[in-house]
């Protein structure tokens, strides 16, 4: 029996095998004229082909027919299958699954589920609540924002002496990842009118450039108040400054429901799943609120696996689970993390972006993010996040951030080291 679990968010749909085999994709579906391709590769042509683009077939799972007749489709559970079984075969088509899946699924939509992997064919030996998958290890009451595509999870999870339980949730229906990027582009395009006269939200190529670009820019302006881009035009490439501030506003202008739960509950912890780093990275109010690790759910369930399948005689999202005993047992030590990347006896810290180039001599590094580089990388969350990559070069770069760890770039080794001010 080979087990892997599943997190159903499709912000970033993540799989991860026991024997550590995993693979993460966005929840983008095109139809070709050769099938359903799902993913990076669907997103990247999504503005391109917008008729036979999808990327609310999670959040609207169902069976009802698609506006239009397609090929290789029906309905949204077609797409949503095609999508469940391409990422079982990324990590070896394990024959078991422990589905982590947020609260706002529906029961018809989890039997839908179900039935699509009796389809594939896998085994689901446990669902489980994908709030409490994520904050299955928290000590004291934590309200857990989780963001997707089209909508937000917000959980209030509570422990006790023998159990973790999600006691309350709601669903944020106009605050997902795609609302927050369309104001973002929205704002470009105000922008680009009235310096330019050109819009380039009125063709497909500029909106797809947009889109492509939108998560490194915003992730830029986690480091630096403003940034200059570009933008492809038929008058060649156009010039605009984005502006921390500006982005702030517009983040704040969707957050009202989200204030509103936080109100309710002033003496919970706030917390952002992986999914929602954006609104803590960009908004100073929430800077020191704890954002969870990316496989954060996933490692829970393989720590708490025959917890999960124990609870699952009849296949129900699971909401609670007593789990002191694994916690003192079976949880792994927390992981220390580099500070600083070593190279040729210079310490390099790590808390804010570094370029670094391929010369003829060796690597050169500087600090900040400069796109001309090979690689630019940070350590964000506990984990080494490689913001770009040129795909000519060789890089072995895992999100590991142990003190020790090697990073392998064009053949030059870089060392991961952890310095202390003690």
């Amino acid at each position: 029996m080979t087990l892997a679990i599943l997190e159903l968010n499709d912000q970033a749909l993540v799989i991860q095998s026991q024997d550590g085999q995993s693979f993460t994709e966005p929840g983008f579906a095109q139809l070709t004229a050769t099938g359903i391709e799902s993913g990076d590769n669907a997103r990247a042509t999504a503005w391109l082909k917008p008729q036979t683009s999808y990327n609310q077939y999670w959040r609207q799972l169902n069976q009802l027919p698609l506006p239009k007749k397609q090929q290789w489709a029906r309905h949204h559970g077609d797409i949503a299958y095609s999508q469940i079984k391409h990422m079982l075969d990324k990590v070896g088509s394990p024959s078991n699954l422990i589905l982590a899946v947020p609260g706002c699924f529906t029961d018809d939509q989890l039997a839908l589920i179900l039935g699509l992997a009796q389809a594939i064919p896998v085994q689901v030996d446990g669902v489980i609540d994908s709030a409490l998958a994520i904050g299955l290890q928290v000590e004291q009451p934590t309200l857990l924002v989780d963001l997707q595509l089209q909508q937000s999870v917000v959980s209030l999870i509570k422990n006790t002496a023998d159990a973790t339980r999600v006691s309350a949730q709601e669903v944020i229906p106009d605050l997902g990842t795609m609302h927050l990027y369309n104001g973002v582009s929205r704002h470009i395009s105000d922008r680009l009118i009235a310096d330019y006269r050109h819009d380039p939200l009125h063709t497909s190529e500029g909106e797809q450039a947009i889109y492509d670009n939108l998560p490194k820019w915003l992730l830029q302006l986690n480091w630096e108040t403003e940034i200059s881009v570009s933008l492809p035009s038929p008058r060649g490439e156009l010039p605009v400054t984005l502006r921390n501030n500006d982005i702030r506003k517009i983040f704040e202008q969707r957050l009202a429901g989200l204030d509103a739960i936080i109100a309710k509950y002033p003496s919970a912890q706030l917390s952002f799943a992986h999914s929602a780093r954006l609104l803590p990275a960009l908004l100073p109010r929430f800077s020191r609120s704890k954002v969870m690790a990316k496989t954060a759910a996933v490692d829970n369930c393989l720590v708490a696996e025959q917890q999960i399948v124990d609870s699952s005689s009849t296949l129900h999202r699971i909401t609670r689970l007593t789990t002191a005993n694994e916690k003192n047992k079976k949880a792994p030590p927390k992981q220390r993390c580099a500070t600083h990347l070593l190279y040729k006896n210079y310490a390099w810290p790590l808390n804010r972006p570094l370029s670094i180039f391929i010369a003829d001599s060796g690597l050169i590094i500087t600090k900040g993010i400069n796109n001309r580089a090979d690689v630019v990388t940070v350590i964000e969350n506990q984990e080494v996040r490689v913001i770009h990559q040129s795909t000519a070069i060789d890089g072995n770069i895992s999100n590991q951030c142990e003190p020790g760890s090697e990073i392998m770039i064009a053949g030059h080794s870089l060392t991961l080291i952890e310095v202390s001010n003690a």
